[in-house]
């Protein structure tokens, strides 16, 4: 058995070394009961069945959503039937894109605030090493193997969704603007996500905010599927975003509204962009 974000779910390794939990165990880490399977195209588990969902379901989650068939170890003539484990924290991902993009419905406000559970327990481990030490397969596993997984998802899934822009920073543009914050919503208008490109990636060295738009597209719904920070180096990309970041935020704080901003940040910038080379993971 094992705690995730509160749930006990079962798990399982196979002799091939595949991390398993069951077929129950993923609707009960979300805490929702198990419906029938929902056809739209594809075959997918109804957790991630819903209609506003599905523009977020890439080839690698249709991959983890295939059932796994296998047999206990104690008990070989029942045949059971499974996911690989790692579907967990993909449909976390697709909830937290659908929540970014203001695509969720209310009925799933509970499923995003568990996905962010989770996320967050898994950024700081990793789903294997979890699974790894519920069954007592560590004790089978190489010695550096954990660090070598846990070095893995720090540095990809933990910088993948750390917030990269403060709150401060949406409340100084509600302010500039006049409009009325509320701090405990994750909405916006749409509007500030041109104000991001305007005075943050635009800001950018030449050419990166172009490469962001083509390694991070559109869907057919018109939202992207990830955060364009996303996709910075960790070494050179995100440093540079976060000074910007920073100085944005102080022109925004000695600035009385959006034109005395506007003011404020050309002196400070210019009209017109370095030619900086920054690096994309």
């Amino acid at each position: 058995m094992l705690n995730l974000g509160g749930k006990e779910i079962s798990c399982a390794v196979l002799s091939n070394g595949k991390r398993i939990i069951t077929q129950t165990a993923l609707f009960d880490v979300f805490g929702r009961p198990r419906k029938g399977e929902k056809r739209l195209g594809k075959e997918y588990p109804s957790i991630i069945g819903a209609r506003n969902l599905l523009p977020y379901v890439d080839e690698e989650l249709i991959e983890y959503s295939k059932p796994v068939h296998y047999y206990s170890s104690t008990s070989s003539k029942i045949l059971k039937s499974g996911y690989d484990a790692n579907i967990i924290p993909a449909v976390c991902e697709i909830y937290l894109s659908a929540k970014e993009n203001n695509d969720i419905l209310e009925s799933q406000e509970k499923i995003v605030y568990q996905a962010n559970v989770i996320i967050r327990a898994l950024a700081k481990v990793g789903i294997a090493a979890l699974v790894d030490e519920a069954t007592g397969y560590q004790l089978e596993r190489e010695s550096d193997a954990l660090q070598t997984l846990l070095r893995a998802y720090i540095s990809e899934d933990l910088l993948q969704w750390q917030s990269r822009f403060p709150r401060k920073f949406y409340q100084e543009i509600y302010r500039l603007y006049d409009w009325d914050y509320n701090p405990t919503s994750f909405k916006h208008p749409s509007y500030i996500g041109h104000f991001t490109n305007d005075y943050i990636y635009k800001k950018m060295p030449t050419g990166v905010l172009n490469e962001l738009r083509s390694r991070n597209p559109k869907n057919n719904s018109g939202n992207r599927l990830r955060r364009h920070h996303q996709f910075l180096s960790g070494d050179i990309g995100i440093p540079h975003l976060e000074k910007h970041i920073t100085k944005v935020i102080t022109i925004m704080e000695l600035s009385k509204n959006i034109d005395e901003f506007r003011i404020n940040f050309t002196k400070i910038f210019g009209p017109e962009k370095d030619d900086l080379q920054l690096s994309l993971i």
